[in-house]
């Protein structure tokens, strides 16, 4: 064989394998990213969905998002967040992993779902300072939208099934 048909016939060959390794790779990268975010969330012991809301509106699953503020990802992480949770927040199974942990150390803290979303999405010295949710219309929206979220996801019958089919 001649050293290009050699060289093709290699490419070839890393191709069919890295097809054949990524198991999702005919599925959309919105539904990727919401199967990593329940094999994660059941893996760090976290409702996987409080932990899909929590995606789809910081992000709506869109994993290059970044904000004006500067927070990036599925999660929205600031780079100072993902910097004390030992993550990239540009690495999609980082940013999830940290943003999954980040909530989990919020609800460990305040014990209720709406207290760690307000520290989630207004900061946990705003909770403080607040003595509870913070007056922000930009915090109790991001708490509403969340918990609708929820009840949607609860409620459908496909994200049940990948959710009960990942157990």
């Amino acid at each position: 064989m001649t050293k290009k048909l050699v060289k093709t016939l290699l490419v070839a060959l890393a191709c069919v394998l890295i097809a054949s390794n990524n198991v999702y790779a005919s599925q959309s990268p919105q539904e990727n990213a919401k199967k990593l975010i329940v094999q994660t969330a059941k893996k760090l012991g976290v409702d996987p969905y409080i932990a899909l809301s929590i995606a789809k509106i910081e992000s709506n699953f869109n994993s290059s998002v970044k904000s004006r503020a500067g927070a990036i990802g599925l999660y929205q992480l600031t780079p100072s967040t993902a910097q004390k949770l030992g993550v990239n927040p540009y690495i999609v199974s980082e940013n999830i992993e940290g943003g999954l942990k980040y909530y989990q150390m919020l609800y460990k803290k305040y014990g209720t779902m709406e207290l760690a979303l307000a520290a989630y999405n207004a900061g946990p010295g705003n909770v403080a300072k607040y003595k509870g949710v913070p007056p922000f219309t930009a915090t109790k929206n991001f708490i509403s939208n969340i918990k609708k979220e929820y009840n949607t996801f609860k409620a459908d019958k496909t994200t049940q099934n990948y959710v009960s089919d990942m157990l």
